[in-house]
Parts: structure tokens; C-alpha cells; sequence
């Protein structure tokens, strides 16, 4: 009898298939990076097919069905198909000298026995990023997820942040991933430190710094430097049970974040974040 997963899975849609239809301009109307970025995403189930508006239509329609079946087999969406996009963006970062990019990205370059690598802080970890692999300092095992991110930010490149700090909001075509930012981040941190902001302080020790902003109405704040090039400031307003007032949080980004990290990295960073600080509560 003939293996249709099987057949599936040697037939399967990769990046590279989507890529090849993109116009590979990296406009970033479609909220990530690069082209690159987008395909790898929408083939991983982590982006919407809809989000480049350059598609050629025609040429996407075949795929269309066939991605969808991809995913509802669970092949692109699992461990597999995060394994299948880092080979793909392996093969990608073979082609970058990473001599050239290690000052653009705020690393530190070097040619070990391994080969060239790039070094450089991710969160409170110090990672290594080879054209073969991505390893920490401390032997730390890093996701899937959290190479991809690093790959993209090594493929996409950095921009020097402006210096100016804005809502998810004000980014172009966020609209989408404003919605997950609260549910996922901003909510869960407001509830979990409502009268209990005296526990902040040694929550972020290691990992944030606490900073004042007199322009700002706010009861705490902190910024994060989660990549070289990428901070992440978060806002506390405590609850005011008194005055009817719920605890509220708002994260805050360069102006120039999306020339950095894609929408789809940028929310996943913020994920990561939060993971950290309600187990610092806990």
C-alpha cells in the first residue's frame, strides 16, 4: 500500500519554493525582514501566505492547498519542520562572510578550529553562531525557534537603533500581532505583578535594567537588551483597586526595530521575554 505521508513528505513545500515566487526585493510590507524571513515563516505555519502583497497569484494557488494539507499532516509545523527550515537557512548563512557583517550586528568575529564564527549576547547568554550551527558559552540548549530567530537576525542584518521608543502599534502591519502581544505578553505580566511590583526589582536582576523615565507616567520600568542591536523596554502601571484602575503593561521597541528583527521574530522575542519574568514571579 502506498505511504501518502510518506509521498507528502518527499513532496513537501520548503523555503525555498516560496522564496523563488517572492520578488526577493525585502521591502518588508509583509512584516518581516526579508523575503527570505517571510518564506521560512509561512512555510513553518508561523506567517500568513496573504501577508506579501507581490505574489503572483497563479503561481501561488497550487501551493495554496498544498501547504495547508502540509500543515494539517503536522509536517512544517512540528520539530520536522522546524529541522527542515534550519537546513535550509544553513545553507543560507554558508553564503555571508561573516567578517563583513560582525560589526554591522554588534559581534564579535573570530576563526576558531570550527571555522569562522560570529559571537555575540542573546538575552543573558552569550551564543555562537557558525555556518554549521548555534551553540551558547554555557552549553545551553537553544530551540529550534530561537536559532531561527538568530539565523534571521544574522542573514537580515542590524540596524543602529534611532533612539526612539514606540508601541507595536506604530509599526507598519502589526495590526495582526498587536492582539497577540497582549494576550500573550502584556496581560499575563500585568496580572501576575498587580501589587506586587516590590518583586520586579529582583525579577529582571541579570537580564534587565530598571530605568527612570520622567516624560512617562509609569510605576516601573525596564529596558532589555535582548540582541546587540535589539532593546525591549516594559512598562508597569500598577493596579489602583481604589480608583477602579486594572495593573497594565505596554512593551515598547526602536522606531527602526523592523529593519532588525522581522514582526513575526519581533513577537517571539517579546514570548520569550515574558516567559522569563513570570517564572521570575513564580
Amino acid at each position: 500500500m502506498k505511504d501518502e505521508h510518506r509521498e507528502m513528505l518527499d513532496k513537501r513545500l520548503t523555503p525555498m519554493h516560496l522564496y523563488r515566487l517572492t520578488p526577493r526585493t525585502n521591502c518588508r510590507e509583509c512584516g518581516f525582514e526579508t523575503c527570505l524571513a517571510f518564506a521560512t515563516q509561512v512555510i513553518v505555519g508561523q506567517g500568513d501566505l496573504d501577508l506579501c502583497p507581490y505574489l503572483d497569484q497563479e503561481a501561488v494557488r497550487p501551493l495554496r492547498e498544498q501547504l495547508r494539507q502540509q500543515h494539517a499532516a503536522g509536517i512544517g509545523v512540528k520539530k520536522e519542520g522546524f529541522e527542515k527550515a534550519l537546513h535550509f537557512l544553513r545553507g543560507e548563512i554558508r553564503k555571508w562572510d561573516f567578517r563583513e557583517v560582525a560589526r554591522s550586528l554588534g559581534a564579535d568575529y573570530s576563526e576558531p578550529e570550527g571555522g569562522p564564527t560570529l559571537r555575540f549576547a542573546y538575552f543573558n547568554a552569550v551564543v555562537n553562531v557558525t555556518h554549521e550551527d548555534i551553540g551558547t558559552d554555557s552549553g545551553e540548549a537553544l530551540g529550534p525557534y530561537d536559532k531561527i530567530l538568530l539565523y534571521n537576525y544574522v542573514i537580515g542584518g542590524a540596524a543602529d537603533p534611532a533612539g526612539i521608543w514606540v508601541g507595536m502599534e506604530t509599526l507598519p502591519n502589526s495590526v495582526s500581532k498587536i492582539k497577540s502581544l497582549r494576550g500573550h505578553c502584556e496581560d499575563p505580566l500585568a496580572q501576575k505583578y498587580a501589587g506586587r511590583l516590590s518583586r520586579l526589582p529582583e525579577a529582571v536582576a541579570g537580564i534587565g535594567t530598571p530605568i527612570e523615565l520622567r516624560e512617562e507616567r509609569v510605576d516601573f520600568a525596564v529596558e532589555f537588551p535582548i540582541l546587540p542591536r535589539l532593546g525591549i523596554r516594559v512598562l508597569w502601571w500598577d493596579e489602583d483597586p481604589a480608583e477602579g484602575f486594572a495593573a497594565r503593561v505596554k512593551f515598547l521597541f526602536d522606531q527602526k526595530v523592523l529593519e532588525t528583527l522581522d514582526l513575526e521574530s519581533l513577537l517571539f522575542t517579546c514570548e520569550q521575554l515574558t516567559d522569563r519574568l513570570l517564572a521570575a514571579a513564580r
